[in-house]
């Protein structure tokens, strides 16, 4: 009996699409995945490579929505700081100071409005998840039970929303009787719900960024400093718990690249592929012995 092979497409914003070039990658060397798993941006990566099968038919669609003149427009109306080395709480404290985001950050649950989710389905195919070339999961939080929830039936395009709808960013997801936003804040590397469908061995795509040493004196001027840096660390620790639950872990190299900076779309994906290609040699390593480990549990029962 065949093992199931998991990809575990993490998310990031914009560094998510770096998942595309680990998929490529990986198609390239003959290992494409039974199952396929994402989060955020992942998700939506994911989704559109389940429906397809192809990484390259991914890439072109991605692409193309990622050109097209009305997403060009949205993150130009979003896009408020340059400075790449501030996080996404502190890059919506900024836009939420700007006058009339200002208001919306006070009175109103998201900066964006519904309308942001009829441009992401436009990406996300209208089927059901039992529709798709490969069994495919995403996770999102739901703030009502305070608890994350694996979706991996029914329809896709809520499912995927959720996933990716960036808290404070973009309005909750409602679904059932919940309100869904961005699994990354449960899950950025969504191991749980490769496990959930059973996979024998998961290769997990991590984008998120790394934590390094700081100058305390010079970075942390503000109370929203610290508040920032406690929350980078906190969900890089979760990060870390999490992603040991799968058998490979590939971290491409995407620098300090903001979540909303969608100007180096070729270079991220060049990233992921990249490092999947360094990564083979290993990655071969360790489902040959992965493979050996189930062959001698089966053959000792």
């Amino acid at each position: 009996m065949g093992r199931k092979i998991a990809v575990a497409l993490g998310g990031g914003g914009v560094r998510g699409l770096a998942n595309i070039g680990v998929l490529k990658a990986l198609e390239n060397h003959g290992l494409v995945p039974d199952i396929v798993t994402g989060t955020s941006m992942g998700a939506i990566v994911g989704a559109v490579y389940a429906d397809t099968g192809s990484a390259a038919k991914t890439e072109s669609i991605i692409k193309t929505y990622l050109s097209s003149e009305e997403f060009i427009k949205q993150t130009q109306s979003l896009s408020v700081s340059d400075d790449p080395y501030k996080g996404w709480m502190e890059k919506l404290f900024d836009t939420a100071k700007k006058g009339y985001f200002f208001y919306r950050f006070l009175m109103r649950e998201s900066i964006v409005s519904q309308g942001v989710f009829q441009e992401l389905d436009r990406l996300v195919p209208d089927k059901r998840f039992g529709e798709l070339k490969l069994r495919f999961a995403c996770i999102a939080l739901d703030l009502v039970s305070g608890l994350p929830e694996i979706f991996h039936d029914g329809e896709l395009r809520p499912a995927v929303r959720a996933s990716s709808a960036v808290p404070g960013m973009m309005p909750p997801v409602p679904i059932r009787s919940g309100m869904y936003v961005d699994g990354g804040w449960a899950e950025s590397v969504p191991v749980t719900p490769a496990v959930f469908l059973g996979a024998d061995f998961i290769i997990a795509s991590d984008v998120t960024r790394d934590i390094t040493s700081i100058d305390y004196a010079s970075q942390m001027k503000s109370s929203m400093d610290i508040l920032q840096r406690a929350n980078d660390i906190t969900r890089a620790l979760m990060n870390t718990y999490r992603t040991r639950g799968a058998d490979f872990v590939l971290h491409p190299d995407i620098g300090d690249a903001p979540w909303s900076a969608f100007d180096n779309i070729e270079g991220y994906i060049a990233s992921g592929y990249e490092c999947a290609q360094k990564g083979m040699p290993a990655l071969r390593r360790a489902l040959r012995r992965g493979w050996l480990s189930r062959l001698w549990k089966t053959r000792a029962r």
